[in-house]
């Protein structure tokens, strides 16, 4: 029987992802007790709001994020972002948080979605998580691009080095149209090769960023 394996954090109202940005916060547009006049004690009905950030919880990033001209979420094809055959690598024990081309030694990411597990999100919820994070470095970027990767995602804050301005990941990566994922989480527990990925953001035009439920299938 396929397992399916969640690798995307919850959404809760006011949770920080990411410092200076603003949390997520609901609004209850119709209460079930609202709603019950407005059926005429027929049927009650919950509609609420949620205002977010695009960069909130775990999300795939669009070209338009890095570059003014680039491709939106909606312009991404499906092929790029579900029913993707995954490979997991684990540098979660790397004596050094920088992620070089060395940890693709022995792996062919072409047409694939690479899943760097770097331990990180234990942290989530807790201060910890926006201190030095786990990062891919400019060479292994070139390298996932270079030997077709069709997807890349992190369990980190971010998948550059917070402190490097130039934010070399994201240009190569979504230079390229690869689509790139932050904030992964339970990556520990997806296979490392032969799984299933599918983390689809809304087909928002304009959209830069935005929340996916992200999942692994194993076992297919």
């Amino acid at each position: 029987m396929p397992r399916f394996i969640e690798v995307s954090h919850a959404i809760r109202d006011r949770m920080k992802t990411y410092p200076g940005l603003p949390p997520p916060r609901t609004e209850t547009l119709w209460s079930y007790e609202e709603s019950r006049e407005r059926y005429e004690g027929k049927a009650e009905f919950y509609i609420a709001s949620l205002h977010l950030c695009g960069n909130t919880g775990t999300y795939v990033d669009a070209p338009i994020h890095r570059f003014p001209h680039g491709a939106d979420l909606a312009a991404y094809p499906l092929e790029r972002l579900a029913d993707l055959d995954t490979v997991v690598i684990d540098v979660s024990t790397a004596p050094s948080r920088s992620i070089g081309p060395e940890a693709l030694r022995g792996i062919d990411p072409k047409g694939k979605a690479v899943l760097f597990h770097t331990g990180w999100a234990r942290y989530w919820g807790a201060e910890a998580y926006f201190g030095e994070n786990p990062y891919l470095t400019a060479g292994a970027c070139r390298e996932l691009v270079e030997r077709g990767a069709r997807f890349v995602g992190i369990d980190s804050l971010n998948i550059d080095d917070t402190d490097d301005l130039e934010r070399p990941a994201h240009t190569i990566l979504l230079g390229a149209g690869i689509p790139v994922c932050e904030h992964m989480t339970n990556l520990d527990r997806a296979p490392s090769r032969g799984g299933r990925l599918h983390a689809v953001p809304i087909a928002w035009v304009g959209g830069a960023s935005f929340p996916v439920r992200a999942y692994v299938i194993a076992g297919v």
